[in-house]
Order: structure tokens, then C-alpha cells, then sequence
């Protein structure tokens, strides 16, 4: 056989194996099979929950300022200390508001005094004009000048207690029962009722400030309990207040209130929310079953004897299974070994 005839012969021979290899079917018994490991699916009732971070703020806060002008004579108390309410804070000197409602004690008794004397007259002018021994004219004279009398003193009164308002007013006190935060003013110091004083804080109760998208917001309500994560503790809480409208991030404010008798949490401290809002159906499956392709997770499911990719979202995890909800069906199987040796299409034995 010559060259040419060989190279020939050859050329055939390759041409019937390509022809073989391309017209075999994709089941025939050369294809490979890889024995996996499957489990099947069962649905539980799982309730979805959300985390997110927030801080804590005080309910009651106040900027605490005199109600008089003057300057301040004595300072009781200073940053951080705690104080009741009504507790004296500052002292503003009195002596001219003291020498004011004096001084109006003067004119009241004044006042009272032609008072009394009038009413005397009024007296006796109204006997001696039911007698018909003096004119209609003397009479009404008489009553019109007590009624002006009267009229005085009540203004006076409301001088004298205003006066005496003003002397308790130079001592500022505390609005409530709480923190000083900070104080602004020295002895010596010139203020008046737009001066800030003090800077207090109320640290029971507060509310736990965070932010949720509205899609979640809808779940949640007045009373809803939560659960607040700060500094190791977990603390509970129900929601007091939901914004009515949502920020340009569709994202919707709310508040929790939690107690913090002991005073422990302060205003300002950053912490954890979690809460439960919705009931799905959903599977469990192991852990290691959960593969991840282009930031999607997955799972393999055996479908007519071949493994498929299935795209899943993992929303909880419960002692070393994955909480997962997708295109999946109550007694699907699930692959849980061999993974590494799969592929989209792969035909499985399972065992």
C-alpha cells in the first residue's frame, strides 16, 4: 500500500470515529455518572425576621432657663449630677424683686383699708336711703366709688402675687428627675428667661430610634415587640411611634420604648434591633448543601435523574441548617455530597 493509499485509509477511519462520537446518545452508558447523596425537602413555618442598627434617645430632655432676669448669687449643682424634680439648680439674686413685693404688700394694705372705710359709708348711706332721708344721687355715689375701691384692690392682689411669683422664681429647679448634662452659667453671670442655664436628661424611659424599609414597616405597629441588642444585653421593647411618611431612601423612622429604670443605657448609645414580621413557608436544609455561584446561592436538586441549579435565598439559620426559600417543591431532593463533582445537567445516582 503506498503512502497516499494509507493516509487515505486513515483519514476514513477518524471520520467514522467523529461520526460515532457525535450520533451517540447522551444517556448510552459511556456518560458519566456521579453517585450522590440527597435528602428531601420538607416545609416548616419560619418567621422572617429583620436586623438593623439604631440608638437610643431620651424621651424627656430640656434646656432649663430662668423665668427673671438677674444674676446669679449660688450654684447648687454641677455636670452629671442627678437631681429630683423641684431640686434647687441655681440662685439669682432677689434682693429687688424681694423689695418689689414688699412693696406691693404696702399698696394692697392701702387699698384694703379706704376699701373698709368705704364700705362703711356704702353702709350708711344705704340704711339712710331706704328711709328716704338722702337723694338716689348720694346713694348711687357711694356704691360707684366702693365698686372702684374693690376693683383697685383685686388689681393690687394680682400685683402682690405676681411680685411674690417673681421672688420663687430666682431660684430655677429642676423640671424633672434626671441627669444635668451640662452647665452654661458662672456666679456672677447676667441672665434672663432666654439664657440656657442647664442642659438636662431625663435616662428612663428611651426609645430606641432605627429605620426599616417601608415594605417592612407595613408588618410593624404600635405595641409590636422587639427585641434591642446594647453593649451584651438584650433588652425588650414595643414600638410607641412610626413615621407617616418615609425618607428619600424609602426607608420609614421608628421608635421603641424601653424602660431603663435601672439607668443603665444612656442617651446616644448606638445598639441592635431584631424583630420577627411575617410567616412563610420555607425549608430547611444543611448548611454545606447552600453553594454560592456569582454571589447567587444555590442548590443542586435531582430532577429526572440529573442534578439541577437551583437559585435560593437564605433567610435564617437554626443549628447547622439554612432556612431557604426558592423555585423549590415539597419532595424535591436535594444533593448533600459529592457537590464539587456536579454540574448543570450532571446525570446523578442517588444512594
Amino acid at each position: 500500500m503506498t503512502g497516499q493509499s494509507l493516509l487515505f485509509v486513515l483519514s476514513i477511519l477518524l471520520l467514522l470515529l467523529s461520526c460515532d462520537k457525535a450520533e451517540r446518545p447522551k444517556g448510552s452508558s459511556t456518560e458519566r455518572v456521579v453517585e450522590v447523596k440527597t435528602v428531601k425537602l420538607r416545609p416548616v413555618t419560619y418567621t422572617l425576621r429583620y436586623e438593623t442598627n439604631g440608638y437610643l434617645e431620651a424621651v424627656e430632655e430640656a434646656d432649663v432657663r430662668p423665668l427673671v432676669s438677674g444674676r446669679v448669687k449660688k450654684i447648687f449643682v454641677e455636670e452629671g449630677s442627678w437631681v429630683k424634680e423641684g431640686e434647687l439648680l441655681l440662685k439669682i439674686e432677689d434682693k429687688d424683686y424681694r423689695a418689689l413685693y414688699r412693696e406691693a404688700l404696702w399698696s394692697l394694705r392701702e387699698a384694703m383699708e379706704s376699701y373698709e372705710n368705704q364700705l362703711k359709708i356704702y353702709e350708711r348711706r344705704k340704711r339712710l336711703y331706704e328711709k328716704e332721708l338722702i337723694s338716689r344721687e348720694e346713694f348711687e355715689e357711694a356704691k360707684t366709688k366702693l365698686e372702684t375701691l374693690k376693683a383697685r384692690v383685686e388689681r393690687i392682689k394680682a400685683t402682690v402675687e405676681k411680685r411674690r411669683i417673681d421672688v420663687e422664681r430666682t431660684q430655677l429647679k429642676a423640671p424633672f428627675s434626671g441627669y444635668v448634662v451640662k452647665r452654661f452659667v458662672s456666679i456672677g453671670d447676667l441672665v434672663n428667661p432666654s439664657t440656657v442655664c442647664y442642659r438636662m436628661v431625663k435616662p428612663y424611659p428611651l426609645r430606641f430610634v432605627f429605620k426599616v424599609p417601608q415594605e417592612i414597616a407595613l408588618f410593624l405597629k404600635r405595641g409590636t415587640p422587639i427585641e434591642v441588642f446594647v453593649e451584651g444585653r438584650s433588652l425588650k421593647a414595643d414600638v410607641e411611634y412610626i413615621s407617616p411618611s418615609a425618607d428619600e431612601n424609602r426607608l420609614v423612622t421608628v421608635k421603641a420604648r424601653i424602660d431603663n429604670r435601672n439607668r443603665i443605657l444612656k442617651p446616644g448609645m448606638y445598639g441592635r434591633v431584631s424583630f420577627g414580621y411575617k410567616k412563610v413557608k420555607a425549608f430547611l436544609v444543611p448548611e454545606h448543601a447552600v453553594q454560592l455561584f456569582q454571589e447567587q446561592s444555590f442548590l443542586w436538586v435531582v430532577r429526572d435523574s440529573r442534578a439541577v441549579r437551583v437559585p435560593v435565598r437564605v433567610v435564617g439559620h437554626e443549628d447547622g441548617t439554612s432556612v431557604v426559600l426558592g423555585s423549590i417543591k415539597e419532595g424535591e431532593r436535594v444533593v448533600v455530597e459529592n457537590l464539587m463533582f456536579l454540574k448543570e445537567g450532571q446525570r446523578v445516582r442517588e444512594r
